[in-house]
């Protein structure tokens, strides 16, 4: 009997979860009072991760920047950092778990307590996964058994071969117009693109491009912007992998630090690490018995289904939102952060209806008032596709035009059209036969086909070969028969 071993990842539990975070900061002697708060902004990210028996403990911090009118009529920033853990807890976690998290900064308000105190509200959500290696044996024959007719299938699986992480760290002096003095930062924003990796034996060279955008303060008020694309790459050591496996590679903050340099260099200081987990496979083309039936016994089973992830690429459909809508005195556009989130789903036969919306912070300049203004917008769009589940959204493309008071958007919005490199399988296990009594007497009857049947099916219930019933009757295709179709089964 012919044995596959593939190894997968089994997704344990997922959970997602809300964490509030409060904190409170006391404005340093060097800088003016507080007359009333202009913006609160900030980059959540873990910094601590620890995997036991049952729990996960999950540590992270909220890099936060708080932007204030001063008492001498001057915009100021505040930097703080603010410190979150939440536990996950699941009887199936083990310490070889795999976890994977999503962190978005759902909302962050500061409130004025007085003139030198600020307390500050932070909503972060957390979705996790969490995954656990396994080896699942596939039986894809069964010569032992005769007189047995088989349903198989063909299928290439992504079999994983081994999995890693390693830290990196980057550190850089993002460059800022000469003709600015940096005072204080206001804002920043990080972002990873451009993800490749190179496999030689037993190692991955993985690169990618930290995308840094930083928003400021000059000495004469001004608001500016310095951004830099700066590499990142890391080696990964991957027993057994070999330049014919396929890699996924994916990159996780886990500490950063932006410090304004001297008046004389013109630059900001950037220091990042990041986590770079990376996962190896190797497709496998496996032929799998998904049923069975006796001719002339009774062929009993049991069955199991998983889930296995194919070598077929995952397939993104495009969502173009364009809008326009009025920004009160706005000059430019500063930056924009983009959050689309599913708000409610309906069932429409097969497919699913998902009520969205698209979330803009924008951060911008006035031209009545100095320093930084948001303005929050939410844009409306519906998707209908197969998944029930939240739908996994990426933005590639953020083009914002300013038109008097108008603000013009255009953004490409991706989403995962249905999960086929996620496919369902049977195993059949734990196989016994037992035979059955002949019949001599030769019988034949007209079936007619019954909505949901196959020729499998009809095979199966007759105990003859499906391969009769195509030859007997004609078809020229065993995938398309219609229902009131008049079939000869011949036994």
């Amino acid at each position: 009997m012919e044995k596959n071993i593939v190894t997968i990842n089994k997704k344990i539990a997922s959970n997602t979860k809300n964490v509030e975070v409060l904190g409170d900061i006391i404005v340093p002697d060097i800088k003016p009072d507080i007359v009333n708060i202009v913006n609160a902004n900030g980059m959540p990210f873990i910094y601590k991760e620890e995997v036991n028996s049952g729990r996960i403990r999950i540590d992270g911090n909220i890099d936060t920047y708080i932007v204030y009118l001063a008492d001498n009529g001057e915009n100021r920033s505040i930097q703080t950092t603010l410190s979150f853990s939440e536990s996950i807890e699941n009887s199936e976690i083990l310490e070889s778990s795999l976890v994977k998290e999503n962190l978005t900064l759902e909302n962050i308000e500061a409130k004025v307590l007085n003139e030198r105190k600020i307390s500050i509200k932070a909503v972060v959500k957390i979705k996790s996964e969490i995954y656990e290696k396994s080896e699942i044996e596939i039986n894809s024959d069964y010569e032992n058994l005769e007189n047995v007719e088989k349903l198989k299938e063909t299928i290439n699986i992504k079999s994983i071969v081994n999995s890693n992480k390693v830290k990196t760290s980057i550190k850089e002096d993002v460059a800022v117009d000469n003709s600015f003095e940096v005072s204080e930062i206001l804002k920043t924003s990080i972002k990873v693109s451009n993800i490749e990796n190179k496999i030689s034996f037993n190692k991955v060279l993985a690169k990618a491009d930290a995308n840094v955008k930083i928003i400021f303060l000059a000495e004469d008020g001004r608001i500016g912007i310095a951004d830099s694309k700066i590499p990142i790459m890391s080696f990964i050591d991957m027993d057994k992998i070999t330049d014919k496996n396929i890699c996924s590679v994916d990159y996780s903050i886990r500490n950063m630090l932006f410090k304004v340099n001297s008046k004389e260099m013109h630059s900001i200081n950037c220091q990042i690490e990041f986590e770079v987990n990376c996962i190896s496979y190797e497709n496998k083309e496996i032929e799998i018995v998904q049923d069975m039936y006796g001719l002339k016994s009774n062929v009993n089973f049991t069955k199991k289904d998983i889930d296995v992830e194919t070598s077929t690429d995952e397939i993104m459909e495009k969502i173009n939102v364009n809008e326009s809508f009025q920004v009160e005195d706005i000059l430019n556009v500063l930056d924009v952060e983009s959050y689309p989130r599913v708000v409610n789903t309906t069932k429409s036969g097969n497919f699913y209806n998902h009520e969205c919306e698209l979330n803009l912070n924008i951060y911008y300049e006035a031209d009545n008032r100095n320093g930084l203004n948001v303005k929050k917008v939410s844009i409306p769009f519906m998707i209908k596709n197969e998944i029930e589940d939240d739908l996994e959204f990426k933005i590639n493309q953020n083009q914002f035009s300013v038109s008097n008071e108008n603000v013009n958007c255009d953004i490409d919005v991706f989403y995962k059209k249905n999960n086929n490199n996620l496919k369902k399988i049977t195993i059949i296990e734990n196989v016994t036969n037992d035979e059955l009594e002949e019949e001599n007497e030769y019988k034949m009857c007209i079936y007619f086909v019954r909505p949901g049947d196959t020729i499998w099916k009809i095979a199966k219930n007759f105990r003859v070969c499906m391969n009769d019933i195509i030859s007997v009757n004609s078809i020229e295709n065993p995938e398309k028969i219609n229902v009131g179709d008049r079939l000869y089964i011949m036994k």
